[in-house]
């Protein structure tokens, strides 16, 4: 499960954290307060391809954070896939991730508190994560 979701820096979103639930979780909102941004978040989080033109021009990059709580199967997949790269989940089992873009287009991810390729994420992003939005569409687990 995604347990939190920090964006700073991108289209309308300055600076905001996300607390997420177990089931389902809805964002809504009036036209122009951010829930696109969400799920571009969301995107850039789990490998998706950055577009620069989103990044706010202060500070100059947008950085994208989420903590992991993952059981089971998957969490060992997925753990072990982490440890074989170089990071490691937190004492508590939780992993983090993290997307940097900058307005010029460069990107950083780091996974389990090492700097990782972005594909990294996308890996990991199959995994765990579904995405439903007005044009997004990725598989719920």
């Amino acid at each position: 499960m995604l347990e939190e979701l920090r964006i700073t820096g991108l289209g309308v979103i300055e600076d905001t954290t996300l607390p997420l639930t177990g089931g389902m979780n809805v964002i809504t909102g009036e036209t122009g307060a951010g829930k696109t941004m969400v799920v571009t978040g969301l995107g850039l989080l789990f490998g998706g391809r950055a577009d620069a033109g989103r990044v706010r021009a202060e500070p100059g990059r947008a950085v994208v954070e989420g903590r992991l709580r993952l059981t089971g199967r998957v969490a060992e997949t997925v753990h072990a896939r982490i440890t074989d790269a170089g990071g490691e989940p937190d004492e508590d089992g939780s992993l983090l991730l993290s997307r940097t873009v900058t307005v010029e287009g460069r990107s950083r991810a780091h996974v389990g508190g090492r700097s990782m390729p972005v594909s990294m994420l996308g890996e990991v992003g199959e995994q765990v994560v579904a995405v439903h939005g007005q044009s997004d569409q990725l598989r719920l687990l």
